[in-house]
């Protein structure tokens, strides 16, 4: 991460303020980020973040289950709306469940009798899941299969 330029004043005291609040040099214009809880010097900024399966688990509680499965206990109840001051939070990602195949839906998946899907219309979920393929192709660790050789002796 770097930080330079010219700056208002104002700017300036708010970037020294995060730096001193982090524990930052600083003089110094270029940072690294690392993974971890605890930064290994002050040109470093530590972040802990959340695995992707994590955030997998995290953005499941968006999923609108049918009440069915939740009854015959296959899944717990989806996430209760919450509010912050007084207002709604919006969902990270809506993933809607119906016994009918949506009409116009980014995607859809039929599972147990019922079909779960994003709406085409539903820009802030379609980002959501845009983002997830990409993490998912950053993390894919696997390498092409190839045909085994076989070397056999002549002679």
């Amino acid at each position: 991460m770097i930080i330079k330029g010219r700056i208002p004043q104002e700017v300036a005291d708010e970037r020294n303020a995060v730096r001193q609040i982090l524990g930052l040099n600083q003089a110094a214009d270029e940072f690294s980020v690392a993974y971890g809880s605890v930064a290994q010097n002050d040109q470093e900024i530590a972040i802990l973040s959340r695995s992707v399966l994590e955030i997998l688990i995290d953005l499941a509680s968006y999923i609108d289950v049918p009440a069915v499965h939740v009854e015959e206990k296959r899944v717990v109840a989806s996430f209760i709306d919450e509010t912050s001051a007084g207002q709604p939070v919006p969902p990270l990602i809506k993933i809607h469940s119906s016994l009918a195949k949506p009409a116009d839906a980014l995607v859809a998946v039929p599972y147990r009798g019922y079909w779960f899907w994003i709406d085409d219309h539903d820009i802030a979920s379609k980002a959501m899941f845009s983002f997830l393929m990409f993490i998912f192709t950053l993390t894919e660790t696997g390498g092409k299969d190839s045909t085994p050789i076989i070397t056999i002796p002549a002679g």
